[in-house]
């Protein structure tokens, strides 16, 4: 798990977190950092992997990424 205390992900963009170049600070750039590819390189290598993965978050409290490798 990875855990912060930011301002959360609105409940309307948890689906599209993990598409190719989505931000959910559309007034971000590449200037100011990130370019939308993170989450995206993380989902395509759980899935080969066949790990679950999600996100948590509640706006105003924070986010939390997870995933689990099976044992």
């Amino acid at each position: 798990r990875v855990s912060d205390s930011g301002p959360g992900v609105p409940d309307e963009f948890k689906e599209r977190i993990f598409e190719r170049f989505f931000r959910v600070d559309t007034s971000r750039g590449r200037e100011t950092g990130g370019t939308g590819l993170g989450l995206a390189i993380c989902k395509e290598i759980l899935k080969c992997h066949d790990f679950p993965f999600g996100v948590r978050s509640e706006e105003g409290k924070g986010t939390t990424f997870w995933f689990e490798i099976p044992t």
